[in-house]
């Protein structure tokens, strides 16, 4: 139901950036007042009422996947910035970003573990071709990632009570 709530609010943005088709993985904020999103490798933020944009980051590298804490205050995203997808965090209102993964396999966000922790795939241990990703966690204090499950994940997010996880 969130998925759909911040595609259909995400709609204005995504039909008027006549400049570039390159607006990507709308994340809506969760008061529902802000959209975070991805466009030209940047991570932007806008009022769902519309308005003018804020970049949030800026670099060479493709950032992407904004996915906003419970508490709305941070922002985790993925980006190739050293080479492969690594998982960061940058203040909601702007900043710099800190770098949370620094493996030399490709780190994606995919749910936050409250406000401490972001879950994220990565192929750490089981990189075959036929296999799906591997879940992971990290705190946003940084320090060593742990494996959060046994099972293999494709884009695992926590129901909004945190009683359950999709994996």
């Amino acid at each position: 139901m969130k998925f759909i709530l911040t595609i259909l609010l995400a709609l204005p943005i995504l039909l008027t950036a006549q400049e570039s088709p390159l607006v990507m993985s709308p994340s809506l904020s969760p008061d529902g007042k802000t959209i975070a999103f991805s466009y030209q490798g940047d991570i932007w933020t806008v009022s769902v009422n519309g308005g003018t944009a804020l970049r949030l980051t800026i670099h060479e590298g493709y950032d992407g996947r904004p996915l906003w804490s419970p508490d709305g205050q941070t922002i985790a995203f993925s980006s190739d910035r050293y080479g492969n997808n690594d998982v960061f965090t940058i203040p909601a209102k702007g900043g710099m970003p800190t770098r949370l993964t620094y493996h030399s396999t490709s780190d994606v966000p995919t749910s936050w573990d409250g406000n401490d922790a972001i879950l994220f795939l990565t192929r750490r241990t089981y990189g075959q071709v036929e296999r799906e990703a591997e879940l992971y966690r990290i705190m946003v204090k940084g320090g060593t990632p742990s494996r959060h499950s046994d099972a293999l994940a494709l884009d695992a997010a926590y129901s909004p009570n945190r009683q359950a996880l999709a994996m």
